[in-house]
């Protein structure tokens, strides 16, 4: 099993952005989890063991709380005030692609998929 992440999220729209980008983690066939306020609240002071553990065992966890030390190594990634919470996931995904803990796979279409696009392309005078 491969291993998980901690992300610490710092700055502006953190919370929108960890939405996103969990979403996004789970569509690429990933655990993920959001550890905001209310969840680390809920645990107490087994928050960061539980990071831990969920880490280890393939979990991406997304720290948006200030209130929680993993107990486990965690990427602190400061946020740019101008990105919208999308692209800020996307840019994410792409550091952790880079460094290998996701693949971010373009998925390839079918034939009749690859006729629809040319064909609608070739419509609109962008190929011949």
């Amino acid at each position: 099993m491969a291993r998980g992440t901690a992300l610490r999220l710092r700055g502006e729209f953190r919370e929108d952005t960890a939405k996103a980008l969990a979403q996004r983690l789970i569509e690429l066939g990933k655990g993920a989890e959001i550890f905001d306020d209310a969840l680390v609240s809920r645990l107490g002071p087994a928050a960061g063991l539980a990071c831990r553990l969920l880490v280890r065992n393939g979990v991406f966890v997304v720290i948006v709380s200030e209130h929680v030390e993993p107990d486990c190594e965690c990427k602190c990634i400061a946020l740019d005030p101008h990105d919208t919470p999308d692209f800020a996931a996307e840019k994410i995904l792409d550091m952790l692609a880079h460094e290998n803990l996701v693949s971010i796979e373009s998925h390839d279409y079918s034939p009749d998929e690859e006729e629809e696009i040319r064909r609608r392309l070739a419509d609109i005078g962008y190929i011949e």
